[in-house]
C-alpha cells in the first residue's frame, strides 16, 4: 500500500535549474522569462534554453545536479548507503480568476492570484508564481526516499497556515530521474465549491513517445475559461479542419505519450463550443515563431485566459508552449483581430450600399459588413511584413470593391480597426489602425478619429460644444482632435481625453453636443449633432457625405464586439 506524504515523506531542495542561454561558454546570464510570440531564442534550440549550462544527463536537457549527493557525514571510503533519489518538478500557474471580482466580471482589473506549491509542509519554489507571462517555473530537483508517493498542494501566496489549500494533486509515485509538470487549472474564485470550474492541480508525468520523422509530439491541456457542460476543446491544424487531439475542460488529454503533429506548423487552431469570441470563425488561432516546434521535439500546449476579456493583457487568451525536459516556455498571444467597419457612402440618397466581405488570398476572413453597423471581426496570422486584403460584395467574390489593400504589420495580440471608405461605385480605400488606447483599469472616455468622409474638408477638427446658461443651447466649441485628413487616424495613440459638458434633461437620457470644425474657402464652419455621452475609450468614425449626410459612429473598444453607437442625427449648424 502506498503511503501518503504527510508525516512520512521528507524533502530536501537540492538545486534550482537556471534558464540562461548557453552555447557561448557563459553560464552567468540572467534567467530567461516566459516570452511572447514572435521573438525566437538565439540559442537555435526551438527558442528555449537548454537548462542553463549544467552538464546534461541525456534526459532532455536537465543537468545532473552539479555535485555529488551528501554522504551523511562520513569520510572517504566509508559506505554511506544507497545514493539519494531525485525527481524534477515544475509548476504552471494557469489558474483563472482575479482578486476583488466575486462575480467573475470580464472587465475587472488584472490582479491575479499568486500561488505557492508544497510537498508536505515544504515549499518547492523560492517565489510565488503568478499566471500570465511568468506562469512557468524552472524545474526544481528534490530528494525522496524510495517507495513513497508524493501529494502536492497549491496555496494562495498570502494564505494563512490555517487556510485551506486551493487544490491538491493525487498521490504521485515518483521514480529516480522522473520529470513532473504540475498544472493549476480552474477558477480560484470557486475554490472549495463543487463546480466544473473549481480549481484543480494536474500532475503530468513527462512520458512522451519518440516523434516520427518530420513530426513532433504534443500533449494538450485546457485551462482557458469554460462554463456549462459539453465544452471540450480541440487542438487542430491552421484551418481547424484536422483536429489533433481533444481535452475536457480544465484537464489534459488522454495521451501521456503525446499526439503527433507536423513539425513547424505555421498556425494552430483551438476549437470550442460555444464558439470563442470575438471572431467570425469562432476559433482561437496562434502563430508559433519560426523554428520553434521543430521535428523531434515534445511539448505541453496549454490554452489559458478568458476570451471575454476586453483588454489584451495577461488575462486574455493565450497558448503556453512548454518543452518536455527543458526549462523555459513561450506564451503565444492570440493571432491579430481585425474589426472591419463599412463606411463606403451611397452614391445617392437611395438605399444603403451593398454588404461586403473580406478575403485574404482565397480565404474568407469576414463577411456581411453592413454600412455603419457594428464591425465584422476576422482573424489573420501574425504578419510581420503585412499582407493584402480584398473587399468584394458579400457572397460574390467576383465583384471586387477594393483589391490588394495592404494591411501593414500585424502583431500577435493586436487588435486593429479596418475602415473601408469612399463612395459606392468609385475607388475605395482601407484605413487600418492598431488599438493602443491607454489600458487603464477604470475606463475613461478617450477618442481617436478616423476620417472616412471622402468629400469632407481637409484638416478637420472633432470635439464638443459647451452648453449655454439656459442648459440647452450649444455654446463655444472645444476641439479635441485636430488636423484630421481623409483616410487617416487623428489623435494620440493612447487617445485624447474627452470630457464634454453633458445636458441632463428633466426627463429622458443625458446627451451632449458633438461637433466638428473645418475651414472652407477661408470661412470657419462649425457643425453639431447630439448624442449620448461616452464613458470608455472609443474610435470615432466620421462618415457620409459632407453636404447631406455627415455623421459618425462611436466604437466602444471596452466591449468585445466594439459595438457601434450612432448619434441622434446628422451634423448640422449649431
Amino acid at each position: 500500500m502506498k503511503k501518503n506524504i504527510p508525516g512520512v515523506w521528507w524533502l530536501m531542495t537540492l538545486l534550482v535549474l537556471p534558464a540562461g542561454i548557453t552555447g557561448c561558454g557563459d553560464d552567468t546570464e540572467d534567467p530567461l522569462p516566459v516570452e511572447d510570440a514572435g521573438v525566437p531564442r538565439p540559442d537555435g534550440g526551438g527558442g528555449l534554453p537548454d537548462g542553463g549550462g549544467g552538464t546534461p544527463d541525456g534526459g532532455g536537457g536537465l543537468p545532473d545536479g552539479g555535485e555529488t549527493p551528501p554522504d551523511g557525514g562520513t569520510d572517504g571510503g566509508v559506505d554511506a548507503g544507497p545514493p539519494a533519489l531525485k525527481a524534477y518538478v515544475r509548476f504552471v500557474n494557469a489558474y483563472l480568476g482575479v482578486k476583488n471580482n466575486p462575480s467573475d466580471k470580464a472587465d475587472a482589473p488584472w490582479d491575479p492570484y499568486a500561488m505557492e506549491v508544497y510537498a508536505g509542509d515544504t515549499r518547492l519554489f523560492p517565489e510565488p508564481v503568478e499566471p500570465g507571462d511568468k506562469a512557468v517555473t524552472d524545474y526544481q530537483a528534490f530528494a525522496l526516499p524510495p517507495g513513497q508517493s508524493v501529494r502536492f498542494t497549491v496555496r494562495l501566496a498570502e494564505a494563512l497556515p490555517t487556510d485551506s489549500p486551493v487544490a491538491s494533486s493525487e498521490d504521485i509515485p515518483l521514480q529516480d530521474g522522473e520529470r513532473l509538470t504540475l498544472v493549476g487549472t480552474g477558477n480560484v474564485t470557486y475554490a472549495g465549491m463543487d463546480r466544473m470550474e473549481s480549481p484543480r492541480l494536474l500532475a503530468l508525468k513527462e512520458a512522451f513517445e519518440p516523434a516520427e520523422a518530420g513530426t513532433l509530439r504534443v500533449r494538450y491541456v485546457t485551462a482557458d475559461r469554460v462554463t456549462g457542460t459539453n465544452r471540450n476543446r480541440r487542438l487542430a491544424n491552421d484551418t481547424g479542419s484536422t483536429p489533433y487531439t481533444t481535452a475536457e475542460p480544465y484537464s489534459a488529454d488522454t495521451s501521456p505519450g503525446g499526439v503527433s503533429i507536423p513539425a513547424q506548423p505555421p498556425r494552430l487552431a483551438i476549437i470550442g463550443s460555444p464558439n470563442f469570441t470575438p471572431s467570425q470563425s469562432g476559433k482561437l488561432f496562434f502563430s508559433p515563431p519560426a523554428e520553434t516546434l521543430v521535428a523531434g521535439s515534445a511539448w505541453f500546449a496549454i490554452t489559458t485566459g478568458d476570451d471575454r476579456r476586453t483588454l489584451q493583457d495577461e488575462g486574455a487568451p493565450a497558448l503556453l508552449l512548454i518543452p518536455a525536459g527543458r526549462n523555459g516556455a513561450i506564451r503565444l498571444k492570440r493571432d491579430p483581430l481585425l474589426y472591419f467597419f463599412h463606411a463606403i457612402s451611397p452614391a445617392t440618397d437611395g438605399p444603403a450600399p451593398a454588404a461586403l466581405q473580406v478575403l485574404h488570398g482565397s480565404q474568407l476572413i469576414a463577411s456581411n459588413l453592413r454600412y455603419g453597423a457594428t464591425p465584422a471581426i476576422g482573424e489573420l496570422p501574425v504578419l510581420p511584413a503585412g499582407g493584402t486584403l480584398r473587399f468584394t460584395r458579400s457572397g460574390d467574390s467576383s465583384e471586387t470593391v477594393l483589391a490588394d489593400a495592404p494591411t501593414g504589420p500585424l502583431e500577435a495580440g493586436g487588435r486593429y480597426l479596418a475602415v473601408v471608405s469612399g463612395t459606392e461605385g468609385a475607388q475605395a480605400q482601407l484605413t487600418l489602425v492598431k488599438e493602443d488606447f491607454e489600458p487603464t483599469a477604470v475606463p475613461t472616455p478617450r477618442v481617436r478619429l478616423i476620417q472616412a468622409s471622402a468629400n469632407a474638408p481637409a484638416a478637420l477638427g472633432f470635439g464638443h460644444f459647451a452648453v449655454e446658461p439656459d442648459g440647452i443651447t450649444p455654446g463655444a466649441f472645444t476641439p479635441v482632435v485636430t488636423g484630421a485628413e481623409y483616410g487617416t487616424a487623428a489623435g494620440p495613440a493612447l487617445g485624447a481625453s474627452f470630457t464634454p459638458q453633458v445636458v441632463t434633461p428633466a426627463s429622458g437620457s443625458p446627451y451632449l453636443y458633438y461637433g466638428i470644425r473645418a475651414s472652407v474657402n477661408g470661412t470657419v464652419l462649425e457643425r453639431s449633432v447630439t448624442g449620448r455621452p461616452l464613458t470608455t475609450p472609443n474610435f470615432i468614425v466620421l462618415m457620409g457625405d459632407w453636404s447631406t449626410s455627415l455623421q459618425f459612429r462611436a466604437l466602444n473598444v471596452r466591449i468585445n464586439t466594439w459595438s457601434a453607437t450612432a448619434p441622434e442625427g446628422t451634423f448640422g449648424a449649431p
